[in-house]
């Protein structure tokens, strides 16, 4: 394997809407995270995207999407039906979301992976200048996801089973990435034109993590899609 090869296979699936596009048409992203796998033979990586989809409301909105690709997977990089994990679910007081994606008034609780989480006591929205926004507004599905994925990550992203589940399990982990620079796709950047990517096909290549050594600004907070990664600049 080499870091062509590697940076190929992720121009391949940007080319057909298969690599992780941030500000996507539709799509409000709310977290990331990167596993990196390799050994002499085989590589592998798993980009979530955890978000809401402007198609649904609610918890059918939601979804952590997990990206698969490597040269290991006995199927087609990208995702699959099956990679898009259903995270929430309503608590015990009736329905968490009305039939516009607005969290109800009643609602107390939500479910994450099964287990009973206080919703907070007024809105997380915030202002541009992070003042809280007025008490008594409702939030959205996708502003409750971003203050949810603040304050219980870890719940709402992929545990290793489901990452394993993916891949060959015997193939060791390099390195995980909660923040990165992500190529803006919608602006035409390729993976290959990524100083991330080129490095980090580099190390998968190698073994050698040190080849991962970026000089730029990570933009895979929600806050820099989709006015564009300037805001992280």
């Amino acid at each position: 394997m080499t870091p062509a090869e590697i940076l190929a296979q992720w121009d391949d699936c940007a080319d057909r809407l298969a690599f992780p596009m941030l500000d996507a048409p539709g799509f409000r992203l709310a977290t990331t995270r990167l596993h990196a796998y390799r050994d002499a033979a085989r590589w592998a990586v798993i980009i979530e995207t955890l978000g809401c989809h402007e198609w649904e409301v609610g918890h059918a909105a939601i979804d952590n999407c997990l990206h698969v690709f490597g040269n290991c997977l006995g199927r087609r990089p990208g995702a699959a039906p099956g990679d898009y994990l259903r995270l929430t679910a309503d608590g015990d007081d009736g329905p968490t979301f009305d039939d516009r994606g607005r969290v109800r008034r009643e609602a107390r609780t939500i479910r994450l992976r099964g287990r009973l989480t206080p919703l907070p006591d007024q809105s997380p929205a915030r202002r541009p200048n992070g003042e809280p926004i007025a008490y008594g507004r409702r939030w959205r599905d996708d502003e409750l996801l971003r203050w949810l994925a603040e304050t219980s990550r870890d719940a709402l992203l992929a545990t290793e089973e489901e990452l394993r589940a993916r891949i060959p399990p015997d193939i060791p982990k390099l390195l995980t990435l909660d923040a990165w620079r992500h190529p803006d796709l919608g602006s035409e950047e390729m993976p290959s034109q990524s100083e991330t990517f080129r490095q980090l096909a580099e190390a998968l290549a190698s073994g050698d993590l040190a080849r991962y050594r970026p000089t730029q600004s990570p933009n895979t907070q929600w806050r820099c899609w989709p006015a564009g990664a300037a805001l992280c600049d």
